[in-house]
This record gives C-alpha cells, structure tokens and sequence, in this order.
C-alpha cells in the first residue's frame, strides 16, 4: 500500500497519494473575505453565485464553492453540474436548453523540497463541455458529456500528476493526450437533480482537487434539490475517480492513508436561514474505512462600506466502521475563524484544532477539508494546532474590478503521533510511513507563508479570462510530516461559450 504522508504526497510518482495546495459560498465568504466581496453570495435565491442551468451551461469562472482559500484563488475554470434552480415545468426541451463551452487553462508550475525533490511542468489544457436540456414534461431527461485534452509544453518523469501519469505511476514522456472526462445521464423533477456518471460534485467531502491542467471527475450517483426554500439538499454514492494526470478510471483512497475506499456515500444540506448566514450538515460513510460528520455555521453582518464583519465554525467528526481498512480512528478536527472587512481590505484570524491520535483525513482527488487553516499544507496532524492570519484585497471596492490578492502567515504546534506510532511501529505496518518521520513519532512545529494575486478581464472578446500567480513557502522541524517545500505556480483560464 502507498502512502500520502504529507499535503504534497499527489505530486509523488505513485497513483494512491494525494495532496498539494488547496484553500474558501456564503461560508467560503465568510471563512476568506477575500475570496469574493460578496455578499451576493449569501442572496437566498442563488446562495452559491454559480451561473445557472438556464444561463450557460457548466462554464464556472467564480470562485469554488468551498472553504478552503487557496481552491477559490486558484481553481475557477472547474468544470460544474450547474445548480438546478431553473425549475423542470420552464424547460425549453433537450435541444433548445443545450450548451456547448470550451475552457483552455495554461498551467505552469515549480515545486522544490531543498536536496531531495524538484518538479516542474508546463501544460496546456482544454475542455469540450456538452450539456444539453431537459425534455419537457413533468419528468425531464437529458445527458452531459465532456472531452478533456493537455498538451505537454514542458515537463517529464520527476513531474508526477503535473503531465500524464504512465503506468509506473511517475510523470510519463507522453507529449499529449485525451479522454472523456465527464458523460452522465440526467433527470429532473421540479427544482431535483439526479445524475448517473462521470462527474464532478461539490461537498464537504468530494470537492475536487482541481489544482492541475485539468481536474479529476468521480463516477457514481448524485443528487441535488432546492425544492425546499432557502435550503439545498444533497446526497450520492461515488466508487471510482478519474484522477488528476490519469486517462482511466482507479479505486478511491484516502488521502493520507492510501487506504483504498470501495464506495463512498453521503448526504447532507445546507439552509440559508438569513440573508448572510447559513448552516450546513453532511454525514459520509467509506465503507469498512470511516464515517464521517461536517456541521458548520456561518455569520456575516455590517457593510464593507464602514466594516463588515464574518465569522465561520466547522467541525469533521471521524470513526472507523466496518472493517477498519485503516484502523482505529476516532477524532474530531475544527477550525473557527473571525474577519474584518473595510472597502478593499479584509484581516481574518483563523485557529483550527485536530482532537485525537489519528490525523484528519479525507479521500485523495478530493479538498474534502473545509477547515480554514487548510492552505499550503493541511494542519491535520494528530493533536495539532494552528493559528492563521490572512490579509485579502478586493480591487472592486478600490476601482479596480477584476483584481484581488491574498497574503497569509501560518504556524502550527503540538503534533503528537505518538499514540499512532506506537500502533504502527513496524516497518512494514500499512500506516508506519505515516506516523513516523526521521526515525521518530511526527512532532514538531512548522509555519508557512504564501501569496496568491490575480485578475479578472471584465468586458471585450476575452471577458472572464483569469490570470492567477501562487507563491508559498513551508518550512518544518526535522520530525514533522510536511517537510520544507516552496511552489510557484501561474495559470491562465480563458473560457469560450460557443452556444
């Protein structure tokens, strides 16, 4: 078995491990007030800002509906089920409904751990995205279906998931290639979607971790309604993921662990009960691995005009079921944070706690962690602390529309494996790699420092083009499971809608 054992383990050359940066809905709003001045986010008719299924199709240039920050920064060409809003008795039919969207992404990227790794890629990435309507009646059907292409411009073996991955599980010499990279079958019921396929989701526990040329898809069922006012419901069944840098179709496996999950199963919602505030609650099973509890409540009031101010708490509660595929697993992790936003400049304070001998974790493909303090690396070590302190500009309360930037400083403590050590004590235990580091129990502090600035074209032939840069630093004792690392990263988006 392989394991993740630290928050860059899905650059690595074998297929199981996951993790490199990630980052913050209303509750992404009020986690990252840089994210998206928006209070328009928390508007109860459309809480999520995404584009509907009646105005474009899956094309999504705003910000991912999650809270963690650096996906929001990064992420924005993440091809979406489109929120069913637009209800079944005003559809258009199959055909009349239909959309068709090119997304290009060029993405380049530089990751160093001093002496021991060094990558680099540059890749092109495109996007054919096909969705049609939904016939008429009180029952509507229809289908989606997505072709996904890269170009390799630079990079090679030491690359990893950055270009396509080869057999062997490291970066291959594979100048280019394609794959259908979503197809489902659909149907709606008043405001009630089901989907069956090769697809993406948005929750609490299967985010995707769309951080590379291209982004992973997971093939199950899903369901989404809004029939009930002010409140979205959810709930799916996922067994397989097609996975960053792959052409095919692979197990799901924990993040961290490398434990692989046969199916994972969740349902959940989140209710808007006022205008700038909502509560969410979410339950997931990985069979004979963990089940997993995500409740959150977030709160904004005020005016950015004068201050407006933003608070967030969230909690991940796991236990081990079944048959335990990864041990004995009992742990929570939460994260409370508080921001202050004035015009353009918004400060956040952010403290994230894990309580338990286990490391938080959550599937691999995925940034199925919500907590605020999940930025360059997790935090997700057993018994850890962190504390955050993030400054976010947002050009379009300064003139300047389309232009934003985030600053943050982070450090973490109290790491203490040693419980899990002690269980996993030989070499050959499935989790040893895990809990221990340098011939020790994981320990230690560790801090980080990052910078993400981009912008947005606001109007002529290449509206909603985004350039983004991502710089972060991370720095660590000697026994702690993230090691020193620093990433640059530029990534260029440009969405095209054909019809």
């Amino acid at each position: 078995m392989t394991l993740a054992t630290n928050a860059y383990a899905d650059d690595s050359v074998t297929e199981p491990t996951s993790r490199t940066p990630k980052a913050q809905t209303l509750s992404q709003t009020l986690s990252s007030p840089a994210q998206h001045a928006a209070d328009s986010s928390a508007v109860q008719s459309n809480p999520s800002g995404k584009r509907r299924a009646d105005q474009g199709g899956q094309v999504r240039n705003d910000q991912p509906d999650t809270t963690n920050a650096i996906v929001n920064a990064e992420a924005d060409q993440t091809v979406l089920p489109p929120v069913p809003l637009s209800s079944q008795a005003a559809s258009k039919g199959f055909i009349a409904d239909s959309h068709l969207n090119l997304q290009f992404r060029n993405y380049a990227d530089y990751f160093q751990a001093p002496d021991t790794i060094y990558r680099h890629a540059w890749v092109q990435g495109m996007q054919v995205n096909y969705e049609s309507g939904y016939t008429q009646g009180p029952v509507g059907f229809g289908v989606d279906a997505s072709l996904f292409g890269a170009l390799k411009l630079d990079g090679g073996n030491g690359a990893g998931n950055m270009v396509h991955v080869g057999k062997g599980g490291g970066g291959s010499e594979q100048l280019a290639w394609a794959y259908p990279g979503m197809y489902d079958i659909k149907g709606r019921i008043s405001e009630t979607v089901v989907k069956y396929g090769l697809q993406i989701v948005t929750n609490p526990f299967l985010e995707p971790h769309d951080n590379r040329a291209l982004p992973p898809t997971f093939l199950g069922v899903s369901m989404v309604s809004n029939d009930l006012a002010h409140t979205e419901l959810q709930a799916g069944s996922f067994t397989r993921v097609d996975a960053r840098g792959h052409t095919n179709l692979s197990n799901l496996t924990t993040s961290y662990g490398g434990t692989r999950i046969d199916r994972l199963t969740y349902v959940g919602g989140t209710w808007h009960y006022a205008k700038n505030g909502e509560m969410a609650l979410y339950v997931d099973q990985a069979d004979d691995v963990w089940r997993q509890y995500y409740g959150s409540v977030a709160q904004s009031f005020g005016d950015p005009a004068t201050i407006k101010w933003s608070g967030l708490a969230n909690i991940y509660s796991t236990h081990d079921t079944g048959a335990s595929r990864q041990g004995y697993i009992n742990s929570n992790a939460y994260s409370v944070s508080v921001s202050a936003q004035h015009g353009a400049h918004a400060l956040l304070l952010g403290y994230q706690q894990v309580l338990g001998d286990q490391f938080f974790d959550y599937v691999n493909e995925t940034n199925g962690i919500y907590l605020t303090n999940s930025m360059d690396v997790d935090y997700n070590a057993p018994h850890e602390q962190s504390l955050q302190l993030r400054y976010t500009f947002d050009g379009k309360y300064a003139g300047v529309p389309g232009l934003k930037a985030m600053f943050w400083g982070q450090y973490g403590w109290g790491a203490d494996a040693s419980a899990g050590a002690a269980e996993n004590a030989s070499p050959s235990a499935p989790l040893h790699d895990l809990y221990w580091k340098n011939g020790e129990p994981v320990h230690g502090h560790h801090h980080e420092f990052g910078f993400i600035p981009s912008y947005t074209l606001q109007s002529g032939r290449f509206k909603d083009t985004k350039v983004t840069f991502i710089a972060m630093w991370h720095n660590s004792q000697y026994h702690y499971s993230d090691g020193n690392n620093m990433e640059y990263r530029l990534v260029v988006n440009v969405p095209v809608k054909v019809f």
